[in-house]
This record gives C-alpha cells, structure tokens and sequence, in this order.
C-alpha cells in the first residue's frame, strides 16, 4: 500500500512537471510545432494535410523534411478538444511523457520479477526519469521523439509481459514497436537493432510461442507496410542526406589529400580510405554522447533542448550510475543483458548525424539511465543497512536534500530564466505579430512579412486561422534545390526575403519585419520584442505623402 501511494506521488510530481506552465514554457510554438499544429488541424478538419495528401501514413511532407506522422495523428483530437493553442499542440507529448514514467514502473517490476526490489528499483527508476531535466524538457514541446521513447518502452514491457505471462501481449509489442518507427526518424534505425537484441536474448524463451511470434511478425509486416513502400522512394532519403556525416564531402577531401600525400601507395589507400575516414567519424560520433560534459554538466548545445546550465543528467546521478553499471557487469542475467544492450544501441542512429551529442536523437537512452541509477541507489540503500542507524538517516537526509536542491535550481532556472533568456529560440513574436496584422489587414491591399526568422507562413497559417481550403486554393507553394517546401504567399499575405520592394509604391502595404528592416520615413504602428526585451518584430507603412 505505501509503495502505491509513493508511485501515486511520482505520478503527480512527473504531471506537474510537464504540464505546469504549459502554455508559457517553452515561451512560443516554434516552427515545427506549428507545423504539427495546423497539420493536425488540416487533417482533423479536412482528412487531408497541408499538401492535400489524403491520410498520410508513411511521413508528412510538412517543410520538405518528411516528418513521422504518429505525432501528427495523436495531435488531432487535441487540437480539436483545445483548438489551435500551444496546449492542444503540446498535449500529446506532455501526456506520453507523463505516463512514460508510470511504464517505467511497471517495465522495471517486469524486468527484475524475481528480485525482491524489484518495486522499490522501479519507484526509483520512476522518480528519477519524472524529475530528469533531460525528459522534463523534451515532454514539454511537441518533439516527436518523445512519443517514439514512450511507444518504446511500452513495447519492451508488453514484450517481457508475453515472454513471462500472457504471450498474446506479443502482437501488442510488436504494434508498439511499430508505432515507434513511425513516431521519430532515429527510431527507425534503432527499433531493428533493438529487436534483433530482444530475439538474441530472449531466444529460447521466444521458441515457446512460436504461434504467437508468427502472428506478432505478420502484424508489424502489415502495418508496417507504408513505411517500407516509403523508404523505397527518393524522398525517404532527403532528410537523411541532409544530416548524416556520409554525406559530408570533407572526410572524401582529406582522404584524397592524404593518399596524394603519401605518394597514392598502397598501404595510404588502405589506411586513408574514405570508408576508414568515415568509419573513424562515426566512432567518435557514438562516443560523444557518453561525453561527461554533455551528460552532467553542459547539455546540448541547442537552447531547445537544454537549458546550457547544467547536463542532461544531475550530477548526483554519477555515482549511482557507477554502482548500477557494477552491479549489470557482475550480475549477468538476461535483465541485466536487456538494460545493457539498450544502453548500448541507443546511441546507434543518432551517431549517423553530423551534430553530437543531440539530446533529441539520443532520447533512445532513456529510461536505461534512470533504470541503471535506481540499480545503484537500491544497493547503496541496502549496504548503508549495516551501518549506524543514525548515520544512515543523516546520509539519506543529505542525498535527498541535494536532489531536492538540484531539481529546485532546474525548475527555478527552467521557468523564470530560461524562457526570457531564449524566447528567440522560439520564435517568440511570431504569434504576436500575426494577431496584430491580422487586426490591420482589412486596412491594406496585402502585408508583407520578413522570412529572416524563417519559415513564417506557417504561422500565419496557424495564427491567421486560415482554412486548409483557402490556403490551397490562394496560396504559392514552392519547392527549393534541395526539396523543401516553402510559401511565398498566402491570401493578402507575402513572404520575402527582402522586406522592402520597389513594386509597393502603389500600393498600401503593412509590413512586419525587424527593426533593421524598415528603413527611415516609414511609420512604425507597433513594436513587439522578445521576452528579454530585445526587439523581435514592428509593423510599419510607408509615410504618406
């Protein structure tokens, strides 16, 4: 009963952590937020996207970037419960987030069934990934990745579930997994592998049910059916060729360099081919994200997904990791086996990128870290037994004072610092300056928006409550070298890279853009800044003469 009760209270903790401030922290919807938004809008209110495609189910087409489309498709009922706020846009992620740590719970007590810890490892492992600034910030915006990490973990539970009790659970997992792949890019590079390891180990435990294997396979062959038909087409390859280090010309460049060097012998075409260069760059890719600073210290480098001021795990966290590790090295068990080889394979697909660590691709880890750190603390906690019992009190008071310290400077700095420090990074604005032109259109024969934020259609077509209908019918969609998609007008709407044209002159125009801008002898109607106070965005005219 008590041991309910402190899993009740995880449960609230990790709920209030994601879903406190919802609306105001991160500050605004940035683009791919919006995106997700007005796509869930479109298909909600049209069955198609903003591309008229009818029910897409491989990928969303969205910028050009050829997102996964699950997180669109859980935003639909939300977006019609909520309307197109930054609520019904975040809720699924805030939600999945949530009850990611109530399945952590139960896949730990699953994982470990004959340890007699087995509950109190899994409240530890939930109460570290409820507070864990690293899933914290990634359940707090519409990030696909976090989706894929709860259908994850489900799948591994219902997973272990079948092997131990109910083996029609199998069919289940293998919907979860599936799920997962068309939840985050990385996943679909990361699932295979970790299903290949769950098959390894769980081998013979597996030709028990072969029945139920058979139909679990012929299920994820099926639904998985428009995702391999994608993957077959030259826009599966579009994202991938932007980001991944194969694609970067300098490793071919230096291999060159270095074999003319050497005189093209044999052994220098050996030693620096292309293929070593690239194999070499890929280990040190995978390496980066066990880095120390990037873990404890420093984070990610993107503002987005992290706060800058401290790792994606606390540093407290260290020595139960060492512990946890240890006890998986010593312990050899199929468990143990599960944990490691995650742990492992986690960072597979987000290796493949150019930049790391990358806290959004490396979401794979959890929640092996949080499992590995409740390992660790439970068997302090039974050692500290032996000791004085007064002792023992004052070093867990001290522990959890210092957790409680640390979570309190993360949340302080998280919620009043970080959302006026980095609201550019957000696109903060954006929404402003659409509701204000949106109330002075009438006024004017079209307005004209600066594109030197990026991609500002968009939320135009959120903010501007624009009907997928009129935005296929009066819109210029267009399409660049290297296959995104971008909008040069929208109704009364323009989008230019330079703000100020010639052609204007005869007509009246309001054009929103940055303060630099607009140059002089314009007027400026209103002016809307950052949070930090920091000029974002000013409507202006033309004075009149």
């Amino acid at each position: 009963m008590k041991k309910d009760l402190l899993l009740f209270l995880i449960i609230i903790l990790a709920v209030i952590f994601r879903f406190w401030q919802l609306e105001k922290v991160p500050p605004s919807l940035y683009w791919d937020e919006v995106s997700q938004g007005y796509n869930a809008y479109s298909i909600l209110t049209t069955g198609k996207d903003e591309h008229q495609e009818f029910l897409p189910l491989a990928r969303l087409k969205a910028f050009g970037d050829y997102k996964a489309p699950a997180y669109t498709y859980l935003d639909v009922p939300f977006i019609g419960l909520f309307g197109k706020t930054t609520l019904g846009v975040r809720f699924p992620s805030a939600l999945l987030g949530s009850l990611t740590v109530l399945l952590t719970y139960f896949l730990v007590c699953e994982l470990f069934f004959k340890n007699v810890d087995r509950k109190k490892i899994g409240l530890f492992a939930a109460f570290f990934l409820a507070i864990s600034p690293w899933h914290v910030q990634l359940s707090r915006a519409a990030y696909e990745a976090n989706i894929a990490t709860f259908f994850t973990v489900l799948a591994i539970y219902l997973f272990l579930r079948a092997l131990r009790a109910k083996p029609q659970f199998l069919i289940l997992s293998s919907i979860a997994f599936a799920l997962s792949i068309y939840s985050f890019n990385a996943h679909r590079i990361f699932i295979p592998f970790l299903c290949i390891a769950l098959g390894i180990i769980y081998l013979k435990e597996l030709l028990r049910i072969k029945k139920f294997i058979v139909i679990s396979f012929i299920t994820g062959f099926i639904l998985l059916l428009p995702f391999v038909s994608y993957i077959r087409t030259p826009e599966s390859k579009l994202r991938f060729n932007e980001v991944n280090i194969f694609t970067d010309l300098e490793n071919i460049k230096q291999s060159n360099r270095m074999i003319q060097e050497d005189n093209n012998s044999i052994v220098a075409r050996f030693f620096h081919n292309r293929r070593v260069l690239y194999s070499l760059s890929y280990v040190k890719h995978y390496f980066d994200f066990f880095n120390p600073s990037y873990l404890f210290f420093s984070g990610d480098g993107n503002p987005r997904f992290s706060l800058r001021d401290n790792g994606e795990l606390f540093l407290w966290e260290l020595p139960l990791l060492l512990t946890g590790f240890y006890l998986i090295v010593s312990q050899k068990s199929k468990s143990t086996f599960l944990v490691m080889g995650w742990f492992l394979l986690a960072p597979v697909a987000g290796a493949l990128a150019r930049e790391t660590p990358h806290a959004l691709r490396s979401e794979t880890f959890i929640p092996t870290y949080q499992i590995i750190s409740s390992l660790g603390i439970v068997y302090i906690m039974n050692k500290l037994k032996k000791i004085n019992k007064e002792i023992r009190r004052f070093l867990i008071f001290i522990f959890f004072g210092i957790v409680f310290l640390s979570v309190y400077l993360f949340l302080h700095n998280y919620f009043i610092h970080y959302p006026v420090f980095f609201s550019y990074e957000w696109q903060y604005g954006y929404k402003e300056a659409v509701l204000e032109a949106e109330k002075l259109k009438e006024e004017y024969d079209y307005v004209v928006f600066t594109e030197s934020y990026g991609r500002p259609y968009i939320y135009v077509l959120f903010y501007g409550n624009v009907l997928p209908s009129m935005h296929w019918r009066e819109s210029i969609v267009l399409r660049d070298n290297y296959g995104f998609y971008d909008v040069s007008k929208v109704g009364k709407y323009l989008f230019r890279k330079e703000l100020i044209n010639p052609s204007d002159v005869n007509k009246k125009v309001l054009y929103v853009g940055k303060p630099a801008e607009i140059p002089s002898g314009y007027n400026i109607i209103k002016k809307i800044n950052f949070m930090d106070g920091n000029p974002a965005f000013v409507l202006a005219t033309r004075n009149e003469k």
